[in-house]
């Protein structure tokens, strides 16, 4: 039997239960973009809408952002808290070039580093690296949580979007740490740290 005619500018409509095949976005893509997309939507869109168009561009990465695109240091640290810690000595070279390769190395507030690895990267040696970490540490621009293990702080750089940074500071704030980190920083933390040695 003859199929019945369409009126001209009518589409068919899909057949019952029948998906259309989804193709990757481009070939040099690993993931399947499309099809992440449609899984995103799913139920968020008309049942009569079956097919959608989806214009990708690249944008190309920052030259000093990375491939990532993103790794940001807080302009109020740049531009006030190190040079005047700079200025007034309380930051050495050796300290600056340590927390400069903890920012470096931070990944979403975390960086692992050895004191050996950190040493060999600076031009340093490693017992002189123990007490510029302990340095920086009383000043909470970063926090030990482990062997090898620094918390970097996320006010001062972070390597993430805005969403990952606020997630962890409010993991950071729930631990109400007494020092203040994240949220103090600079000279205040050591100067209450002396503070209550001189009390004891």
């Amino acid at each position: 039997m003859a199929e019945a005619q369409r009126a001209p500018g009518t589409r068919r409509s899909p057949q019952p239960g029948r998906r259309p095949r989804l193709e990757p976005a481009g070939v040099q893509n690993q993931r399947d973009l499309a099809a992440e997309i449609v899984r995103g939507y799913a139920g968020n869109v008309p049942r009569d809408v079956y097919e959608a168009r989806t214009r990708f561009y690249r944008r190309a990465p920052h030259e000093v952002l990375g491939a990532d695109g993103y790794a940001l240091l807080s302009r109020y640290f740049a531009r006030y808290v190190l040079p005047q810690a700079l200025m007034s000595g309380d930051m050495t070279k050796l300290q600056c070039a340590v927390l400069s390769n903890i920012v470096g190395r931070a990944e979403r507030g975390v960086a692992h580093a050895i004191q050996r690895e950190i040493a060999e990267e600076i031009g340093s040696n490693r017992s002189s690296v123990s007490p510029a970490l302990k340095h920086l540490a009383a000043r909470n621009y970063i926090r030990s949580v482990g062997r090898g293990v620094w918390q970097l702080n996320p006010l001062i750089a972070y390597k993430g979007n805005g969403d990952e940074q606020q997630a962890f500071l409010y993991e950071l704030r729930a631990l109400a740490l007494e020092n203040g980190f994240p949220d103090t920083v600079g000279l205040a933390p050591a100067r209450n740290e002396d503070k209550e040695s001189t009390a004891c």
